[in-house]
């Protein structure tokens, strides 16, 4: 009882300050229109009118954890924002969302284990100890949705950094009861996955084998990404996914980067054990080497002509997989093949999806702006360049009055996840993808390529656009997305702010201008 009422003393405490300070310009910036009132007043406006979704996920996380990664999802780049405009009141607002995330936490000392050593499928095992855990309930015990907690506990520690970055005068008490109630959350989380001696990772699911032996199971993290930069989580009879690097695992490596640099930043608010400290620097450097191993170059032409390069990540990795079946079918057909004909359409060295390739924009960026501190040599400026260029040259239709992008990194443009979770007549089109583009936080890239500032200037003003053909551009390619029951589907229509799609993508694309001048129209 004493541990509620302080928890609610300090945050009725921080809402009186919170909301003083969400009315007031921010009082300093590193970008161009951080201090332009029109826009922050709309960011503030979008958010005001999607939190309330926000806070319904984050309260029914107990029974789906997958609302963990939806927070993430649409709420990072507002991190983001906050931290590079000192924008507090948003700041807290957001704190505020994701601290009750904790009453949705269970202790545990079991867990359900896929292909546990020696153990059927699924089962039940027991833990070292009780740990906090988000499970799901569909089960006795309940299952762990790694993914979804990764990458929240990403976006966790992110906010600690963010915290940390703020003057001591300045912090509020939320602020300092965030941090002290989860960087233990965090540790105990990455103390289970990469540190104790059985974890839960495998690729058996996945029918990985090595000399026809399948690879072991109940491997930590640490031991997981070793195999995985040796190859040796399959060989070439196996999935060419087997060997790939996850979303969950880039999610796990930066979170503890995320931690680590927090750590010592900040000593006095964030504190590790020191045998703790050697143990996830030498994780972060093996993960560093893992990313790095799976970077390959590219040749492309920039706006003036010039041969510039770009950088793909883990090409062909996903070739075997379902979702990238239909990777070289361009046409805007649906496509209905046998397997005989599905051959003509097959593709190699696909690159991700510019979706889930959303994650390299956080990721990339969290190895880069600490690998001083943390003493890593990976990556490069020049890495960051080629991912952007990769973006910008690669995926862009170069139409700055109708922008289009492709589905895949690589400028690959055929059809993603047809079918996906059987789904009938489901599927991403070519070109369906470039919601992602507005949406995935591509424009904190402009840092890296100015040619990224002016197409964002200009997806803005095609966003706002009344001109009946712009219009129809973009209910055609970003209001609607995807198809289903073989039919596109529209969800979003940016000319009505309540719309609840229309304020998400927008909670997603207007953070990331912060830095990129609105006076291309």
């Amino acid at each position: 009882m004493r541990y509620i009422l302080k928890y609610l003393v300090m945050l009725i405490l921080w809402m009186g300050l919170g909301f003083a300070q969400a009315a007031v310009l921010v009082k300093e910036s590193s970008g161009n229109r951080c201090k332009d009132q029109a826009y922050v007043n709309k960011i503030h406006d979008l958010w005001h009118k999607r939190k309330p979704t926000y806070t319904e996920w984050i309260n029914n996380s107990s029974d789906d954890a997958y609302n963990l990664y939806n927070v993430q999802i649409e709420t990072n780049n507002l991190l983001i924002y906050a931290d590079r405009c000192h924008d507090l009141g948003i700041l807290g607002e957001l704190l505020a969302t994701y601290l009750p995330a904790n009453n949705t936490l269970k202790n545990s000392d079991a867990y359900q284990y896929y292909y546990y050593p020696d153990s059927p499928r699924q089962s039940d095992h027991k833990l070292t100890k009780k740990y906090q855990m988000w499970l799901t309930k569909d089960a006795d015990i309940g299952t762990e949705n790694i993914l979804s907690s990764a990458q929240f506990l990403y976006l966790i520690a992110d906010a600690i950094n963010v915290i940390g970055h703020i003057r001591k005068s300045e912090q509020t008490p939320l602020m300092a009861w965030f941090t002290k109630f989860y960087v233990p959350i965090l540790m105990d989380h990455y103390q289970r996955w990469i540190l104790d001696d059985v974890g839960p990772f495998q690729v058996r699911g996945w029918g990985c084998a090595v000399n026809g032996q399948y690879v072991e199971t109940g491997m930590n993290h640490f031991k997981y990404l070793t195999k995985s930069l040796a190859k040796t989580l399959g060989d070439s009879s196996s999935p060419s996914y087997c060997n790939a690097v996850t979303d969950t695992d880039m999610w796990i490596i930066a979170g503890v980067t995320k931690l680590m640099a927090a750590a010592i930043k900040n000593p006095k608010t964030v504190t590790i054990p020191a045998d703790k400290n050697t143990s996830y620097l030498s994780y972060i450097k093996l993960g560093a080497h893992l990313l790095a191993s799976r970077i390959s170059f590219s040749k492309l032409t920039d706006f003036s002509g010039n041969i510039v390069q770009g950088a793909n990540f883990d090409l062909g990795a996903w070739d075997d997989h379902e979702d990238y079946k239909y990777a070289g079918y361009e046409l805007a057909a649906y496509p209905k093949f046998n397997d005989k004909d599905l051959k003509k359409y097959s593709k190699k060295n696909t690159a991700w999806d510019i979706s889930h390739a959303r994650r390299f924009v956080n990721v990339f960026q969290t190895l880069y702006e600490n690998k001083d501190l943390l003493g890593l040599s990976f990556p490069s400026q020049a890495i960051m360049q080629g991912l952007a260029n990769q973006f910008i040259y690669g995926t862009f239709n170069r139409n700055f009055e109708m922008p289009l992008f492709t589905n895949f990194m690589d400028g690959s443009n055929g059809w993603f996840r047809v079918g996906y979770l059987e789904r009938v007549g489901f599927g991403y089109a070519p070109n369906d993808q470039s919601i992602a583009a507005l949406t995935g936080g591509y424009g904190f890239l402009s840092e890296y390529n100015s040619d990224i500032g002016e197409l964002f200037c200009k997806l803005e003003v095609m966003i706002n656009s009344t001109s009946a053909n712009i219009r129809k551009h973009v209910i055609d390619h970003y209001e609607s997305n995807y198809q289903n029951n073989y039919s596109k589907i529209r969800s979003a229509d940016y000319s009505d702010l309540n719309n609840s799609e229309t304020q998400a993508d927008f909670l997603n694309f207007y953070p990331a201008q912060y830095n990129i001048s609105n006076s291309c129209a």
